[in-house]
């Protein structure tokens, strides 16, 4: 949704436990949200990046979040870093998204971080520049392209996706 108020309702009414759709959700936001809309998109997930239950895989998800042209920034809820633990497969998977979309991830060590991560996404989408180009390659397959931009100056930092689905027909 894009009220606040009915967001915020459905925010207070979650509660903890049972299975877990994360893939599908963000597959379904993208789809039947996002894809049509104009400008910059985003979704920030805050999970612990446990899914159980998605029919979605992370590759389809991945794929519908490119086309779609949405940057996912996570917030991770595991606490593995504050014990000095490896970073466990959900985190993976969650900065994973981040890092193929354009976003960033997130992993704050205690609930009172997760106003600063708010405050960087913020921060990072102020200073966002968007760059385009017209491909070479003239081909309507619809096929991922990679793409990789390297600044000439080396004391500046590129975000970027790690590609895009060439238009079908």
């Amino acid at each position: 949704t894009d009220n606040p108020e009915v967001l915020a309702k459905a925010i207070r009414q979650v509660r903890p436990g049972g299975g877990t759709k994360m893939l599908d959700g963000i597959y379904l936001a993208c789809q039947e949200k996002l894809k049509s809309e104009t400008g910059r998109k985003l979704i920030i997930l805050i999970s612990d990046g446990d899914d159980n239950l998605s029919l979605e895989t992370v590759n389809s998800t991945l794929e519908m979040a490119q086309r779609a042209d949405v940057a996912i920034f996570t917030i991770s809820t595991n606490s593995s870093g504050f014990f000095g633990l490896t970073a466990p497969k959900s985190d993976k998977l969650l900065k994973r998204l981040a890092d193929e979309t354009g976003g960033r991830a997130f992993f704050p060590f205690k609930a009172e971080d997760l106003s600063q991560s708010f405050q960087d996404i913020a921060a990072e989408l102020r200073s966002q520049y968007s760059v385009a180009y017209r491909s070479s390659n003239v081909n309507r397959d619809g096929t991922f392209r990679a793409i990789k931009i390297e600044p000439q100056r080396k004391n500046l930092k590129v975000k970027s996706r790690k590609g895009y689905y060439a238009p079908r027909g």
